[in-house]
């Protein structure tokens, strides 16, 4: 019984945090689920969930999309899916902690940054499309886990917090679309357990997604735009606790 209630309440928790926040799915998902599943069937599931999810937010409230700033970006995610795709053909490089690491910490002080002041520092790295493009790309492919790097780039172009949550919503929406379209190409779509799963959990990311959607919008944008930062640090820690179970597991 423990086998299905454990991947229910983790999505269902996952997909909540999506709704209120407009990212953080995969950053709850990954490092909960993988402790049950191997990482090679939690990234695809999670991604085909998040497209579905993004799809959904960014159509409640498609008026509020920034449309051109997007296609400004998409250049770049392409290269950095691109990227991404090539570093999965080297286990190498794709089994490396280094970029999890850097990432964590960055995104930390990001956030950090963001709850101390009205508007984060215009001289953030997240600030240029080009750095901000290809490392989500990149980050998202190989881990799933592209969120901090958007709305670490997205909080420097939006004040207003609920404008800022469809925007992360439909950025993730054209990454986990560009990383699943790579995952199909090379087969990592095709597992069993996959559809064997994916319908209900669907169901239950989908009820969870609508609470979350609910809950946003009875929170002031002030609590919004602290939710979303104050999130930001912990995918920054999620993000460096997998650095360390993925340590853990060489040294075992």
């Amino acid at each position: 019984m423990f086998e299905i209630i454990y991947p229910v309440a983790v999505i269902a928790l996952g997909f909540f945090v999506l709704g209120v926040t407009g990212f953080g799915s995969a950053l709850v998902i990954v490092p909960l689920l993988s402790w049950q599943w191997p990482l090679a069937q939690v990234v695809p599931l999670v991604l085909l969930l998040d497209f579905a999810g993004c799809l959904l937010l960014g159509g409640l409230q498609w008026e509020r999309i920034e449309a051109r700033l997007l296609l400004r970006l998409l250049p770049w995610l392409l290269g950095g899916a691109g990227l991404g795709w090539l570093v999965m053909q080297q286990p190498a490089w794709a089994n490396s902690p280094l970029l999890l690491l850097v990432l964590g910490c960055y995104v930390i002080w990001v956030g950090v940054r963001g709850l101390r002041q009205t508007t984060t520092s215009q001289h953030s790295l997240f600030k240029s499309p080009l750095f901000s493009g290809l490392l989500a790309g990149l980050i998202e492919v190989i881990f799933g886990t592209s969120g901090p790097v958007m709305v670490g780039h997205l909080v420097t172009r939006f004040s207003d917090a609920h404008t800022l949550r469809v925007n992360i919503s439909a950025a993730l929406l054209l990454l986990s679309g560009l990383a699943s379209i790579v995952m199909g190409l090379t087969g990592r779509l095709s597992s069993p357990e996959l559809g064997a799963w994916l319908p209900g959990l669907a169901l239950t990311a989908l009820i969870s997604l609508l609470l979350g959607h609910r809950l946003a919008h009875r929170l002031p944008a002030a609590k919004l735009r602290q939710a979303i930062l104050g999130l930001l640090i912990l995918s920054g820690l999620s993000l460096l606790a997998q650095v360390a179970h993925a340590s853990l597991g060489r040294s075992s």
